[in-house]
């Protein structure tokens, strides 16, 4: 009889108390559909991402030496590229070019330039 009482009181200080938790669902209009939702801690906010891709003309200056008319768009693309990356504080570039060049002559000057191609991501509407 000592071993089960034993037993007994052993199990029984290893009981867990539970908080009893009350709600009051008063004055709740339930006319139509309710949902009563009771969360503990932080909230999960995933951010969501849009892909954006877009194209740009890109042009160098004019020059009457083909060669100079390339560096000239090779200027042009470096800048663009400048540009497009110092708005990149969040990483959402994902890839920048400035596509193929091709020149152009008109008279005696010659154009290059090009399609330029990008793609980001932006933070979509949830």
């Amino acid at each position: 009889m000592k071993k089960i009482l034993s037993v007994v009181l052993f199990f029984a200080s290893f009981q867990v108390f539970s908080a009893e938790v009350g709600v009051k669902v008063n004055q709740i209009d339930t006319y139509q559909d309710t949902t009563i939702s009771i969360e503990k801690g932080k909230k999960n906010h995933y951010r969501h991402y849009v892909i954006t891709d877009g194209e740009h003309d890109l042009s160098g200056d004019k020059d009457v030496v083909a060669k100079s008319a390339e560096i000239n768009w090779k200027k042009e693309c470096n800048e663009w590229k400048k540009e497009f990356r110092i708005d990149n504080k969040d990483n959402k570039i994902i890839s920048v070019t400035c596509g193929k060049m091709s020149c152009v002559k008109e008279g005696v000057e010659t154009t290059c330039s090009s399609q330029a191609k990008y793609k980001i991501k932006t933070l979509g509407e949830d």
